[in-house]
């Protein structure tokens, strides 16, 4: 892997969360309601499903990152990317891009063109995938036979639960039907483990969430900052880091790589982890699943702050039983070891734009 200096990092942007909008809702669920409309296998095969239509929302919700996060991105520009709105039938190749090109005053700049049932690149165009990640997910990863793309563009949601109440008329939150559903008491002869919740009520969600940009990077620097996991590889990843006592002698003394400390044991997998206040780990002992270490002042280990003294960090193993090969990292250390190509790419739109 090849690591980036502490004066990279620090470079680094901390990007802003951006406010889904009820616009940005009404728009993404009218093109999901097109796609439901229009998906032959999905109406022959599960119609039977009474939570079809939400279900079918929740999973293509997050196309709306695209345009949501590059439209912030580009506001100050005269141009805005297309991203993919058409609908495919069953027979159509699986291989457009997220972003199809720009639009410049009313005219189309394409990356790709579609032809005959599969898209195909137009030379010296860039090709951009975009992946959205849940905020509550620690790890991200891009299938090997996925790494076509010139660049990928990870974004962060935090969706409310409830947002798709949002969509409804203000009509549904009326208090009549609260009180129309109120339970009767005399009904309860007792109740003594409180078994029966009662009634609050609902109230219209204030937001529907926010999306994120971590960072654009670009597929070779992305497949260098990251673990490739074989096939049916598990690796394992930072859970915890907390004081403790342990006895036992230092048994070896590992580097900390510009604030990089990658663990190894018996063969096994192990994601890297951020270490900030030391250049080296004097271990205490280790076995696959933790592993003991010795310091004399405070550490930050992925975020996580310990005293000087002895240090039990924990793993976690993700299991994978997939058939393919993945680029796999935790999402708090894309923007610590892999470096963000964001003006890069908006460098090369500009061009593209200018003709």
């Amino acid at each position: 892997m090849n690591w980036f200096s502490n004066k990279q990092k620090m470079e680094q942007n901390m990007y802003p969360e951006i406010e889904i909008t009820d616009e940005d809702l009404r728009e993404i669920v009218y093109f999901i309601l097109m796609k439901f409309q229009s998906d032959g296998l999905h109406i022959q095969g599960t119609s039977s499903k009474r939570d079809l239509l939400g279900g079918y929302i929740e999973r293509w919700f997050n196309k709306s990152a695209e345009t949501i996060v590059f439209n912030k991105l580009l506001e100050n520009k005269p141009y805005k990317v297309i991203p993919d709105y058409f609908l495919y039938g069953n027979d159509s190749d699986k291989n457009a891009p997220d972003l199809l090109g720009l639009e410049v005053k009313n005219k189309v700049i394409p990356f790709v063109k579609y032809r005959d049932g599969t898209w195909e690149n137009i030379s010296n165009m860039p090709r951009v995938e975009v992946k959205v990640v849940r905020k509550d997910q620690y790890l991200v990863g891009v299938r090997e036979p996925q790494m076509i793309d010139d660049y990928y563009v990870f974004i962060e949601s935090d969706l409310s639960e409830d947002y798709l109440a949002r969509l409804f008329a203000d009509e549904v939150f009326s208090e009549k039907y609260f009180k129309n559903l109120q339970t009767k008491d005399e009904f309860i002869a007792s109740d003594k483990d409180s078994q029966i919740i009662p009634h609050n009520q609902y109230r219209k969600p204030e937001k529907i969430g926010t999306y994120r940009l971590l960072g654009i990077y670009k597929r070779d620097d992305f497949k260098n900052g990251t673990v490739l996991c074989g096939k049916k590889v598990s690796p394992l990843y930072f859970s915890n880091a907390e004081n403790i006592e342990v006895r036992g002698d230092i048994i070896e003394t590992i580097a900390v790589k510009n604030e990089v400390f990658s663990y190894s044991y018996a063969g096994n997998v192990y994601l890297p982890m951020h270490i900030s206040g030391t250049d080296k780990i004097k271990v205490v002992k280790k076995n696959k699943t933790t592993f003991y270490l010795e310091t004399p002042k405070q550490l930050k280990i992925n975020g996580v702050p310990v005293n000087a003294g002895r240090v039990k960090i924990s793993f976690k193993l993700f299991e994978r039983s997939s058939n393919w090969e993945e680029n796999v990292i935790t999402k708090n250390m894309l923007p610590l070891v892999i470096k963000d190509s964001t003006q890069e790419l908006i460098s090369i739109f500009d061009k593209i734009s200018r003709g």
